[in-house]
């Protein structure tokens, strides 16, 4: 859940969960322990796929809305502001997060004094810089999951990360995309979507850094980017899949032919929307390193960064065509639609080459298997 300081109601959240988390600390040295919670802003990425293999593991969320929504799909979850989360927390074995932990971030340290172990699995591989001061949360976790000796490096002398608090995994919300699970046609019909033709994902990062940032690249606004981008998929009969940011305030732009929005407040799912994407468009988002074990055309728009710090990983990690306005993107798009070798022949060995230092030996579809291994080495050391 996104924490909106100015609304009343969010401010009660956070009083109630730290109420239940208090509770759940006082009841923990009379029951027994069994239970895996996960927690992050809503259930997809890495939880998600840890959810998927993990029976014994319950999502944990301050939003109601929210909840009522992970009941209607029969998810195992639970409000963090009823009784109901003070009884989990208090049977946990441990907490995995991908972000951090609002109102359970106070009472960390005296939770791992009872037992409790704490994960996390960064809900993405970022372009964005970083620095230790960034990671304070998870610095006192007991070990943070990883996607490649890569990764681990950079968590290390960039982050600040003692050596023995990180352990390579591999990503796990890309097992996914490495041994799917569903077909396209499955995805496609359940979202409602043409069963032919290709898709065009455009997926801008939000504003981080820099106030007012727009959307939209080089300079144009809304209606005259979407609409190329309509024009073109009529012409090739594809679609324009519209993907916002979680913190993007632009929702829901349908009044564009051929341009679905599915912003990811609405679709959390974002690896069943990169499996079915043919072509993805994006800036310094870090969904590009998801789509990156795909193969597939990828462009990228050369606009500024919004980092305040820099870069993670740098431009250099931009493995794609990299297009510098609106018309030069709309030029690759159609040479790439007309014939899809080209940019295999352009961009290909590039693409491999960043694959490899990225994901290393990892993008083998079993990093939930070692998210799990790794799980049960710390709880069994704790017997």
């Amino acid at each position: 859940m996104k924490i909106n300081k100015r609304r009343p109601s969010h401010w009660f959240y956070l009083f109630a969960f730290a109420t239940q988390s208090v509770i759940g600390l006082l009841l923990r040295r009379f029951t027994s322990k069994s239970v895996i919670l996960l927690y992050g802003h809503k259930l997809n990425g890495n939880l998600l796929a840890i959810y998927r293999e993990c029976p014994n593991a319950v999502f944990l969320s301050m939003d109601p809305a929210y909840c009522r929504q992970l009941k209607r799909q029969g998810i195992r979850y639970q409000w963090a502001c009823s009784f109901g989360a003070s009884s989990l927390l208090a049977r946990a074995q441990a907490v995995i997060s991908d972000h951090g932990l609002h109102s359970l971030e106070v009472l960390l340290p005296a939770y791992r004094r009872t037992g409790l172990k704490f994960f996390d699995v960064w809900h993405g591989i970022p372009y964005k810089g970083f620095d230790a001061d960034d990671f304070r949360l998870q610095h006192r976790y007991d070990e943070t999951w990883v996607a490649s000796p890569l990764s681990r490096q950079l968590y290390i002398e960039r982050f600040g990360f003692a050596d023995d608090k990180i352990a390579v995994t591999g990503y796990a919300r890309t097992d996914i995309l490495v041994r799917p699970q569903r077909s396209n046609i499955e995805i496609r019909q359940e979202m409602g979507l043409p069963l032919a033709g290709s898709l065009i994902l455009f997926a801008p990062t939000w504003a981080q850094d820099e106030h007012g940032r727009n959307l939209f690249p080089f300079g144009h606004n809304e209606q005259e980017f979407l609409s190329e981008l309509s024009r073109l998929a009529h012409k090739y009969e594809a679609r324009i899949l519209l993907r916002t940011h979680l913190n993007s305030s632009a929702e829901d732009m349908t009044s564009h032919p051929n341009v679905l929005s599915l912003p990811s407040s609405q679709w959390p799912d974002t690896e069943s929307i990169l499996q079915i994407s043919d072509i993805l468009i994006c800036d310094w988002s870090s969904i590009s390193f998801d789509y990156l074990l795909l193969d597939r055309p990828t462009f990228f728009l050369d606009v500024p960064a919004p980092f305040r710090k820099g870069f993670s990983l740098g431009p250099e990690y931009r493995f794609g065509c990299i297009v510098t306005s609106l018309s030069e993107l709309i030029t690759q798009l159609e040479s790439t639609l007309k014939a899809s070798i080209s940019y295999q022949e352009k961009y290909g060995e590039n693409h491999r080459f960043i694959r490899k230092k990225v994901y290393g030996d990892y993008a083998d579809g079993l990093a939930t298997q070692r998210c799990l291994e790794r799980l049960e080495h710390h709880l069994e050391a704790k017997l």
